[in-house]
């Protein structure tokens, strides 16, 4: 249930779940205050309407034997003129520049997919209700030291119901954590523009520290320096339609439960489309090391749910890759 929205919504969603025997509909107003505490967390830190900036990135990849990776990640936008994408991960660096409808890059696909999960959270990851989310409460409490209020609520996919939680500022109202299969904290909140962003994000996977990111985000007075458009030496070009352009941002993405066979991970990425109704489509595999993994990873992802692209302020279908995480198996 993570993906910005900017209409504020009233649905009545009558779900049934079993509990002591009884049917128990979802209360309206309840389900109105939570998703209008969302769409104020959406109005406060949505991204797309800062023209100049310049983001600076560092994170840090935690692994379950205990090993660390660090990495880097940088981007100058320059709103319709165009952006400068760098970014580093061991061995792998990468530059990406677009100037008008033209893309350059030094890598085509091939990409880390850590680098992909840091992208998920940048700048603050947002969200929204959909038909599947069941809300219980709303709960006043203190979060990462910021009085805060709490949305308590059930998600549900297919025969399984998962308790979630997502935590709101309650003065600025911006997302302080969510649960939802994964833990997302965002920490130390500064402004950029008439926006907030955190200055610190955490993100744990089944109780486990997976990664660390810290960021910095300026805004540029004046003139961007075209040097910033200059290709990097060995690219690839292809044609880019869009002027204005926002990522997909992700709605509903649960991972696999974890199995009893210890604490080792392994990722299978799914290559696909996201299309202009939030839906993924034409998956398949792209990488895997457990061939007997490859049915439930489509699987899950074909469950997954988007923001769609934005591309010239309209909604538009976009290619991309999805990582998902086996946990014990």
């Amino acid at each position: 249930m993570i993906g910005p929205s900017s209409r504020f919504v009233s649905l009545v969603c009558l779900c049934l779940w079993f509990f002591a025997s009884m049917l128990v509909a979802e209360d309206v107003k309840l389900r109105e205050e939570a998703v209008r505490l969302l769409e104020r967390a959406n109005q406060v830190s949505l991204p797309g309407t800062i023209p100049n900036y310049e983001q600076v990135v560092t994170f840090r990849v935690h692994y379950l034997d205990g090993t660390v990776k660090e990495g880097s990640y940088s981007r100058t936008g320059a709103g319709a003129a165009g952006y400068r994408e760098e970014e580093t991960f061991g061995d792998y660096h990468a530059i990406s520049v677009r100037s008008g409808n033209r893309m350059s890059s030094t890598v085509g696909w091939g990409e880390p997919p850590e680098l992909r999960e840091l992208r998920e959270q940048l700048p603050v990851l947002l969200g929204r209700f959909d038909q599947q989310d069941i809300i219980h409460s709303i709960e006043a409490t203190n979060v990462l030291g910021r009085s805060a209020q709490c949305i308590l609520f059930d998600s549900q996919f297919g025969s399984t119901l998962q308790h979630n939680q997502v935590c709101v500022d309650a003065e600025t109202g911006t997302l302080l954590n969510w649960q939802l299969g994964e833990t997302v904290e965002n920490l130390d909140f500064f402004k950029v523009g008439n926006l907030w962003e955190p200055a610190r994000i955490t993100r744990s996977l089944h109780g486990a520290l997976r990664m660390e990111i810290e960021q910095k985000i300026s805004l540029n007075e004046g003139a961007v320096d075209p040097n910033i458009f200059t290709p990097p030496t060995s690219h690839w070009n292809k044609l880019f339609q869009c002027q204005t352009w926002r990522r997909a941002i992700a709605i509903s993405t649960p991972q696999p439960s974890p199995g009893n066979l210890g604490t080792d991970t392994v990722d299978v990425i799914v290559t696909g489309m996201i299309l202009e109704s939030g839906k993924t489509d034409a998956l398949k595999i792209q990488s895997s090391q457990r061939p007997d993994l490859d049915t439930e990873a489509l699987a899950t992802v074909s469950k997954w749910t988007f923001q769609p692209m934005m591309c010239n302020d309209k909604l538009a279908t976009q290619g991309t890759d999805f990582v998902v995480h086996f946990q014990g198996r």
